[in-house]
C-alpha cells in the first residue's frame, strides 16, 4: 500500500465455518493474500464434523495471523459474535466459509471507510456469484448507495450477502452483535441483513460499488433452503419495520412488497404453494401493479425457464467462464432497475434517507413520518 499509516491498521477478519472442508481453504486463502496483510483472521468452528478443523489448523501452521476458536454448533450468527468479542482491532470484515475476496478488497474497503468521520460506521462492496469450483456464473447488481441508506437499503438490499461488510468497532458497541435467535427459531440465513439495517439504522455506510467478492452458490449452502430464506426475510422485515416507525408510510409498502416478492420466488422454488400463495396476496395488497407483473410472468416462466436451461448448455461453458481471481474487478456488473425497482423510486427512497440524515444530526425531524401516514402517489412501484 502506498499509505504507511493506513498500512499500519489492524483489520480483524471473521470467518463462522461450519463443515466448510470443501470450501475453507480457498475462502483462507483469498483472505491470507491480501494486498492489506496487517490482519487478525479468526476462524470460528461452529462445531464442525468434517475435516473443516484439521485444515484450519494446517493452515494456520504457516500463518501467525491466524487463531481458531472451537465452539458448539449455534449458527452463523454467535459464531460472528463469538469471533468479535475475541478480536482486537478498530476495524472488522467478515467472510463466510465458501466465498472468496479479491486481493485488494480490505485495502479498498479500508481506504474507503477509515479516512471518513466516526458517524460512518461501516463500508460494503458488490458481489459476483461463483459456482462450487470458484467460476463466474453471473454478475450482482451494481446498485449502490452511500451515507444514509437506510430506506435505499430495505428496497434494494445492496450488499447480497454476509461477506461484504466491514464495519468499525464503535458500530458494534454501540448496535451489539449478530442476532443469534433466527438460528434459534429454525429461520437462519438472513442474520447478515437483520444485521445491515440495524448498521444503517444508527450509522453512515460508505459503498465501493465494485465486485470484490466471490458469493458462492451451491447446495450446501444455508441459502439453498429456499422456505427457509423466505421466512428469515420476511421476519427481518418485520422486525425492521417494528423498529423505524418514523419511515412513510409509501416506504413500508415498497418494503413489504419487495420482501414478499422475494418470498414468493423462494416458496415457488421449494413448492411451498400455501405460502407462495400468501406472499402473492401479500404483493398485491401492497403494489397491484407488482403483483400483475409476477402474475403474468408465472404464465410464461416455464418456457422462460426450458429457454435459459437451453441457452445455457450452449453458451454456459467452462471454456467461456472466468474464475473469480481472473475476473478485474472494474469489469461492470448488472444494472439491477426492473420494471419496479426503477430510478424514481430510487430517487424518492432517497429523498427519505436525506431527511432522516437530517433527523439524526440535529435531533429533531424535518419530516412527518408515520405509518398512519397516507399513502401518497398509490401503489409505490407504479413510478
Amino acid at each position: 500500500m502506498g499509505d504507511t499509516s493506513l498500512s499500519e491498521v489492524q483489520v480483524s477478519v471473521i470467518i463462522p465455518a461450519y463443515n466448510a472442508g470443501r470450501y475453507i481453504a480457498s475462502t483462507l486463502q483469498s483472505v491470507t493474500g491480501q494486498t492489506h496483510a496487517n490482519l487478525e483472521i479468526l476462524i470460528i468452528d461452529d462445531g464442525s464434523t468434517d475435516e473443516t478443523p484439521d485444515i484450519c489448523r494446517r493452515i494456520a501452521a504457516d500463518d501467525p495471523r491466524i487463531r481458531i476458536i472451537s465452539t458448539g454448533n449455534r449458527g452463523v450468527a454467535a459464531a460472528r459474535n463469538i469471533g468479535i468479542e475475541a478480536s482486537t482491532s478498530d476495524y472488522i470484515a467478515f467472510v463466510d466459509a465458501d466465498d472468496l475476496w479479491h486481493p485488494s478488497y480490505v485495502e479498498t474497503l479500508l481506504s474507503a471507510l477509515h479516512p471518513l468521520p466516526p458517524d460512518w460506521g461501516a463500508v460494503y462492496a458488490l458481489h459476483r456469484i461463483i459456482d462450487s469450483e470458484g467460476y463466474c456464473t453471473r454478475a450482482s447488481s451494481g446498485l449502490s448507495a452511500r451515507g444514509t441508506v437506510l430506506a435505499r437499503h430495505l428496497i434494494f438490499r445492496f450488499v447480497g450477502n454476509g461477506s461484504g461488510l466491514m464495519i468499525r468497532r464503535a458500530v458494534y458497541d454501540e448496535i451489539g452483535g449478530y442476532d443469534s435467535a433466527y438460528a434459534e427459531h429454525g429461520i437462519g440465513g438472513c442474520e447478515d441483513l437483520d444485521y445491515e439495517l440495524r448498521v444503517a439504522e444508527a450509522f453512515k455506510i460508505e459503498a465501493v460499488p465494485l465486485g470484490l467478492v466471490g458469493y458462492r452458490i451451491h447446495s450446501a449452502a444455508m441459502s439453498s433452503d429456499s422456505s427457509r430464506m423466505a421466512r428469515s426475510l420476511l421476519a427481518v422485515y418485520e422486525g425492521a419495520i417494528a423498529r423505524n416507525l418514523q419511515l412513510p408510510r409509501w416506504v413500508v409498502d415498497c418494503a413489504l412488497a419487495s420482501v414478499h416478492l422475494y418470498a414468493f420466488s423462494k416458496f415457488i422454488a421449494a413448492k411451498n404453494w400455501k405460502n407462495a400463495a400468501n406472499s402473492l396476496k401479500q404483493i398485491f395488497r401492497f403494489s397491484p401493479r407488482l403483483a400483475g407483473i409476477v402474475f403474468f410472468g408465472l404464465i410464461l416462466s416455464k418456457l422462460r425457464r426450458a429457454a435459459r436451461r437451453a441457452w445455457s448448455k450452449l453458451v454456459t461453458t467452462k471454456n467461456n467462464l472466468m474464475k473469480f481471481e481472473q475476473v478485474d474487478p472494474q469489469a461492470p456488473l448488472g444494472g439491477g432497475l426492473s420494471s419496479f425497482r426503477t430510478e424514481k423510486l430510487l430517487k424518492r427512497l432517497s429523498e427519505v434517507d436525506r431527511a432522516l440524515d437530517i433527523s439524526h444530526h440535529q435531533r429533531r425531524s424535518e419530516m412527518s413520518f408515520t405509518n398512519n401516514a397516507p399513502l401518497g402517489n398509490g401503489d409505490p412501484f407504479a413510478l
